[in-house]
C-alpha cells in the first residue's frame, strides 16, 4: 500500500516533532535551565550552518522550560525587519503571554539615541523585576537577522542580568556575518556564553530520524538512501516526503521499503517541483510573497495580485498543504527561509525588481514608515532614481541617532544612486559625513568627501564638506581639523551659520592643538563669538565661552576662567534640551575640583547627572568622565575606579569613534600608581614612568601625545592643570639631580598664586615647591597647615611624606590607608621601619574579599538592591548612571564570592539584621 495513504503518513507528520542526534546538546541546554533555581543567569549561543537544526534545537529549549514551569520569551530576527530599531526583541517581548512588559511599555520604536539608550534601560528594568519574581528565560533565533538595536541589547543586557535567575538561549548562522553581529557574538563570548556548534547528525540520529518521518523501520535501500542527506536535518526531511509524495515507498509489517531506486524530483527541485504541483493562483501568490518578505501579507498579496482575499484563500491553503507556507502564532510564514529564498531566485531578476518596487510603493501608500522599507529599496533602486534618493535619505536620518550603522547603509546607497547628479551627490557627501565618522568609518568618508571636492561645487556645498572633514577629524588629527575649518572659512560668501560653525570650530581645534593654537584661539575668540550672537546659534556661544574659560585658565587667569565657565553654563542652560553643549557645564565642575573646591564640583556633577538623564549614554558618557576625576582628586580611589570602568563600558556600547576615552584611562593609570593593582595600568595604557611625567609641568601636553591625532584630544583638554603637577615635577627634577627644572617648576607655582590671589591650592602648592626646592621645613610646614584645609587627603599625604618627620610619616600613613592607597602606603611603612619605627596599620587594613572588604558606596548600593531596587531605581536614588551601579555590583559581588541576587539579599540580612 501507499505510505502516503496509510497510518504510516499521519504518523510521520507527528515523527517531525521529534529531535533526534542531540542528546548532548539537549542535556546540556535542561542544565543551563536548572542553574536558574540557583538564581544565577546563563547564556547560551547555538551556532550552524542553515538546515542543521538550530530553530528545531531552540523550540525543545522552550518546551523543556515551560514544562518546568518557568516563564518564556521567544522570537527572532527577521531579513526584513533589520531597520526596525529593537524590533526583534521588543516583539517577543510585546508577545510574551507572561506580560515581561507592560502593554503600554515601549510600544513604538526609539527616535534618537536617548531614547535608544533609556530603552534598554526600561527593557532591563523590566527584565530585573521579572526576574526576582521568578526565572524569565529569553530564546531568540536568527541572530544573523537581527536588528542593530536588539544586537546592542544581546551585547549588554546578558551581562547586566548575570546576577538574576535569566537564562538567554540564542542562536545563529555560521559563515559570514555583519559587523554588528560579529561585535554581538564577541561581546557575548567575553561575557562567558556557552558554545553549542552544531554538526550534521550521525548515522544513527538519520536512521532514527528515518524512521519517525515513515512512522515504520527503514530497509537498508532507505537507510542507504537517507545518508545522502549528509546528516542535515532539512533535506533528510525533504529527501523522505519526497519518495513518500512519490508513492516510492510501501510498508507492511512495520517495516518501510524502498520501491523505487533514485532520488525523488523533491529533492533535486524541492521547492519549484512543489510550485508546479499548485495552481497558477497559488503560484503567483507564492513568488509575490516571497518578494514581499519573510512573512505573507495578506491584504498586500490581494492588492499585487489584483485578486480578492476570498479568492486568495483557496491559494493559500494550497501552499499551506505543499508545505511552502506554515501558520505559526497565527500569522502565514514560509515554512523555512531557504524555502522562500529558492522561490524568490526563481524569479527572473527584472520581474522580481519591479515586484519589489511596487511592494515598497505600496507600503508606502498604506503609511508603512519609510525605515521600514528602507533596505529592500535600497537593493532595487538604480542609479538616478531621485525617489529612492530621497526615501532613503529620509530613512538615514530617522534610524542616524537609534541605528547608524543601518543609517550609514541608506547613506551611503543614497551617495551611489545620485552619481549621475554630481552636485546633488555632493550635498548627501557634506550631510553624511559625521554620521560615517560616528561609526568609526572616517576613511571612507574622507574618500567621499576628496571625491566630491575633486571638481567644483557651489560654496555653500563646499563649505558643509569642509565643516563635515573637521567634525572628522577632530577625532583623529587636530590639526587636519584645523585645516579643512581654514580652508572653509576661505570661501567667499559664507551664509552666516555655516561661517559661524566653522569659526567655533577652528577656534576648538586650535586650543586642542599646541601653544601656538592657545594663542591664535584666544585672538579669534572674540571674532567667533560677536559671529555667533549675529547668528544667533547660542550653542556655538555657549562653547566658545567655555573654550575662552578653558584658554584663561590655561593663561593662569583663573578669575577670568571662573567667570567666562559661569557665562557658558547660563547660555548652555537657557537652550532646549538636547541641544544645549555638555563641555561648559562638564568644564565647570573640573575647573571647581582642581581647584580644591571638591564638594561643590560633585554637586554640580549629580545636578549635570540629571539634567543629562534624557540624553542617554552621549550626555551620561562626559558626567563620568568628569565623576571620577572628582572622585581621585577626593581621594575616594573606589568610586573613581567603578565610575571609570562605567563610562569605558558606556563608552563600548556606543561603538567607535564615541568619545575620547584618553582622560578616562589617564584618571585609571593615576589609580594604579596609588594602589599598586596591576589591572588598572592595563586599562589605562599608560605606564606608570609615562605618566609621571606627564603630570609634571606642561602635563596635558604629553598626555595629548600619548593620546595621538596631532593635538591633546578634548576629553584630555576638559581637565585643567592639576596645581599639585609643578610639585611632583619640583620633587622628581631634585632627585634626578635637574635643579634648573624644579626652580622653573618653582617660579611658575609662584607666578600662578600672585596670579591669582585667594585661592588656597595655589598657595598651598608654591609654598610646597618653593620648600622643596630651598629645603626649608617652616615652608613645608606651613604647606601642610594649608592643605589641611582643602578636601585633597592624597596631597596632603603626599606633604606630609616629604617632612620626614615621624609623626608626619604616621599621618601620612593613615590618609593613605583610608583612600587604600595601597602602594604609598607600603611606601610609608618601609621609610618608617628605616628610620627604626615599625607601624602596625593605623587603619584596618580592607580585606580583599567578604563582607568587609566592600566600600561604602558598594556598601549603600547593595543594601538597596537587596531591599528590592532595581539598578535603574539605585541610580535615580544616588544621582549615578545605571552603568555606574552594575560596575559596583559587579564589584561587590566579586569580593563576595557571589553570583546571583538571592545570595547577595541573604547576606544583607545576616550582617545587617541584629541577632536577638
Amino acid at each position: 500500500m501507499n505510505a502516503r495513504q496509510s497510518k504510516a503518513g499521519a504518523a510521520a507528520e507527528h515523527g517531525r516533532h521529534r529531535l533526534r542526534g542531540r542528546q548532548h546538546e539537549v542535556a546540556g541546554l535542561r542544565a543551563h535551565l536548572a542553574s536558574l533555581s540557583q538564581g544565577r543567569g546563563t547564556t547560551v549561543l547555538v551556532q550552524g550552518s542553515p538546515g542543521l537544526g538550530k530553530t528545531r534545537l531552540l523550540a525543545e529549549a522552550r518546551q523543556m522550560a515551560e514544562e518546568t514551569g518557568l516563564r518564556v520569551i521567544h522570537g527572532g530576527g527577521d531579513p526584513d525587519s533589520q531597520t526596525i530599531p529593537f524590533g526583534a526583541l521588543l516583539g517577543a517581548l510585546h508577545s510574551a503571554p507572561h506580560h515581561i512588559l507592560p502593554p503600554d511599555a515601549v510600544q513604538d520604536p526609539p527616535e534618537t539615541s536617548a531614547s535608544r539608550y533609556w530603552l534598554l534601560q526600561e527593557v532591563h528594568e523590566h527584565l530585573e523585576r521579572a526576574a526576582l519574581a521568578a526565572p524569565v528565560v529569553i530564546v531568540l533565533d536568527d541572530l544573523q537577522w537581527c536588528d542593530e538595536g536588539t544586537l546592542l541589547a544581546l551585547r549588554t543586557l546578558p551581562r547586566r542580568l548575570a546576577m538574576h535567575p535569566v537564562a538567554w538561549i540564542l542562536a545563529t548562522r555560521t559563515g559570514p556575518l555583519a559587523p554588528d553581529v560579529r561585535a554581538t557574538l564577541s561581546a557575548l563570548d567575553l561575557s562567558g556564553a556557552h558554545l553549542l556548534t552544531l554538526a550534521p547528525l550521525g548515522s544513527r540520529a538519520v536512521a532514527a530520524m528515518t524512521g519517525d518521518l515513515l512512522a515504520a523501520t527503514p530497509d537498508d535501500a532507505l537507510l542507504e538512501l537517507a545518508q545522502r542527506a549528509q546528516g542535515q536535518p532539512l533535506l533528510l526531511n525533504e529527501l523522505i516526503n519526497g519518495v513518500l509524495d512519490e508513492g516510492a515507498v510501501a510498508v507492511a509489517g512495520g517495516v518501510a521499503r524502498l520501491t523505487r531506486r533514485r532520488l525523488p524530483l523533491r529533492f533535486h527541485a524541492s521547492v519549484q517541483h512543489r510550485l508546479e504541483q499548485v495552481s497558477p493562483s497559488a503560484r503567483k501568490a507564492a513568488q509575490i510573497a516571497a518578494v514581499l518578505g519573510r512573512a505573507v501579507a495578506v491584504d498586500q498579496l490581494a492588492e499585487l495580485t489584483g485578486e480578492p482575499a476570498a479568492t486568495l484563500l483557496d491559494a493559500l491553503e494550497e501552499l499551506l498543504q505543499a508545505d511552502l507556507l506554515t501558520e505559526t502564532g497565527g500569522s502565514l510564514v514560509f515554512s523555512h527561509d531557504l524555502i522562500r529564498e529558492a522561490v524568490r531566485a526563481a524569479l527572473p531578476a527584472t520581474l522580481r525588481r519591479a515586484l519589489r518596487r511596487e511592494a515598497v510603493d505600496l507600503r508606502l501608500a498604506q503609511g508603512v514608515p519609510v525605515v521600514r522599507v528602507a533596505a529592500d529599496l535600497a537593493e532595487i533602486a538604480e542609479p538616478g532614481d531621485h525617489s529612492a534618493v530621497a526615501l532613503l535619505r529620509q530613512a538615514a536620518r530617522e534610524l542616524a541617532s537609534m541605528t547608524p550603522s543601518a543609517a550609514v547603509e541608506m547613506s551611503r546607497r543614497a551617495i551611489e544612486l545620485s552619481a549621475p547628479d554630481p552636485l546633488r551627490q555632493a550635498a548627501l557627501i557634506a550631510e553624511a559625513l559625521p554620521l560615517f565618522s560616528q561609526t568609526g568609518q572616517a576613511g571612507e568618508a574622507y574618500a567621499l568627501a576628496e571625491s566630491a571636492l575633486a571638481r567644483p561645487l557651489p560654496v555653500e556645498v563646499e563649505a558643509n564638506i569642509r565643516l563635515g572633514l573637521a567634525l572628522v577629524a577632530d577625532q583623529r588629527s587636530v590639526s587636519e581639523a584645523v585645516r579643512q575649518s581654514r580652508a572653509g572659512l576661505a570661501l567667499p560668501g559664507l551664509p552666516a551659520r555655516t561661517r559661524t560653525q566653522l569659526l567655533a570650530t577652528l577656534v576648538v581645534n586650535l586650543a586642542l592643538l599646541d601653544e601656538d593654537g592657545i594663542a591664535e584661539a584666544g585672538r579669534l575668540l572674540p571674532e567667533a563669538l560677536v559671529a555667533a550672537t549675529q547668528a544667533a546659534d547660542q550653542a556655538s556661544r555657549a562653547t566658545l565661552l567655555g573654550v575662552g574659560s578653558i584658554i584663561a585658565e590655561h593663561r593662569l587667569e583663573v578669575h577670568r576662567a571662573l567667570d567666562l565657565a559661569d557665562q557658558a553654563v547660563s547660555v548652555a542652560g537657557d537652550l532646549p534640551q538636547g541641544e544645549a553643549p555638555w563641555l561648559p557645564r562638564v568644564w565647570k565642575s573640573l575647573l571647581l575640583s582642581a581647584l580644591g573646591q571638591v564638594e561643590q564640583a560633585l554637586a554640580e556633577a549629580d545636578d549635570g547627572v540629571r539634567r543629562a538623564r534624557h540624553l542617554g549614554q552621549t550626555g551620561l558618557l562626559p558626567w563620568g568622565m568628569a565623576r571620577c576625576r572628582i572622585f581621585l582628586d577626593a581621594g575616594r580611589l573606589g568610586d573613581a575606579r567603578a565610575e571609570a570602568e562605567a563610562v569605558l563600558a558606556m563608552a563600548r556600547e556606543l561603538g567607535p569613534g564615541s568619545f575620547d576615552e584618553a582622560a578616562v584611562r589617564h584618571v585609571l593609570a593615576r589609580i594604579a600608581l596609588h594602589t599598586g593593582h596591576p589591572e588598572e595600568p592595563d586599562q589605562g595604557r599608560a605606564p606608570a614612568g609615562v605618566l609621571l611625567a606627564a603630570e609634571a609641568g606642561q602635563g596635558r601636553a604629553v598626555l595629548g601625545a600619548e593620546a595621538g591625532g596631532g593635538g591633546r584630544g578634548v576629553s584630555l583638554l576638559l581637565h585643567p592643570g592639576d596645581p599639585v603637577d609643578e610639585v611632583v615635577l619640583v620633587r622628581r627634577a631634585l632627585r634626578a639631580g635637574d635643579r634648573a627644572g624644579a626652580i622653573g617648576a618653582t617660579e611658575f607655582a609662584e607666578t600662578r598664586h600672585r596670579a591669582n590671589p585667594g585661592i588656597p591650592i595655589f598657595t598651598a602648592t608654591a609654598l610646597h615647591a618653593r620648600a622643596l626646592l630651598a629645603g626649608d621645613r617652616a615652608l613645608l610646614a606651613r604647606s601642610v597647615q594649608h592643605y589641611r584645609d582643602l578636601p585633597r587627603p592624597l596631597v596632603l599625604a603626599a606633604a606630609l611624606e616629604d617632612t620626614g618627620t615621624i609623626d608626619c610619616l604616621d599621618d601620612a600613613l593613615s590618609l593613605y590607608e583610608q583612600a587604600e592607597a595601597v602602594r604609598d602606603a607600603a611606601r610609608v611603612r618601609e621609610r618608617l621601619r628605616s628610620l627604626g619605627e615599625r607601624r602596625a596599620r593605623t587603619v584596618a587594613s580592607r580585606p580583599t574579599e567578604g563582607w568587609d572588604s566592600l566600600t561604602a558606596s558598594e556598601l549603600q548600593i547593595v543594601r538597596l538592591v537587596a531591599g528590592g531596587a532595581t539598578n535603574r531605581q539605585v541610580a535615580e536614588q544616588l544621582h549615578l548612571s545605571p552603568h555606574t551601579v552594575s560596575t559596583h555590583l559587579w564589584h561587590a559581588f566579586t569580593k563576595l564570592g557571589i553570583s546571583s541576587r538571592v545570595e547577595l539579599t541573604r547576606l544583607v540580612l545576616d550582617h545587617d539584621v541584629p541577632t536577638r
